[in-house]
């Protein structure tokens, strides 16, 4: 009895790399999804009526209004969201077989809190993207195992 075996190595590795790559798109975008719901607690302002003429010290005049921002977010937490622009900032890319999640250059600051910020009491910091991909790994996997086995 003869057994011929016939070898197609060249279509297998299309198509796993394929698969992986359709993976990794995945799990990039629920990344990204995370993330950007990760930045969007929320810091109201609480407003203000000056209590007195402030004009000479760069504030305004008696009656006029100012803003502060009393919830901000403690070291290790996520920066909380004034305006929105550091959230939508959060981008993501996808080349190849590889993903990325990260800040534009314009977002610049959102990186410094990512990293670290050095003051006089030591580095603060308070990432978004890496606590996202670490309180996630199984739910990342998931999906990209899914997506992979749906190509």
């Amino acid at each position: 009895m003869a057994v011929k075996l016939k070898w197609n190595g060249a279509a297998l590795a299309k198509y796993s790399r394929a698969a992986a790559a359709a993976g990794i798109k995945a799990a990039t975008i629920e990344l990204h999804g995370i993330a950007r719901q990760k930045a969007s607690i929320p810091n109201p302002a609480t407003r203000h009526k000056r209590v007195r003429d402030t004009s000479a010290q760069g504030g305004g005049p008696k009656g006029s209004q100012y803003s502060t921002w009393d919830n901000s977010s403690k070291p290790g937490e996520s920066p909380r969201r004034r305006t929105g622009f550091g959230q939508k900032n959060i981008v993501w890319g996808f080349a190849g077989d590889r993903g990325r999640v990260g800040y534009t250059k314009n977002a610049r600051y959102m990186t410094f809190h990512e990293l670290g910020i050095r003051t006089k009491t030591g580095l603060q910091k308070r990432p978004t993207i890496v606590p996202a991909l670490a309180d996630n790994l199984d739910r990342l996997y998931t999906i990209a195992k899914q997506a992979a086995e749906r190509r």
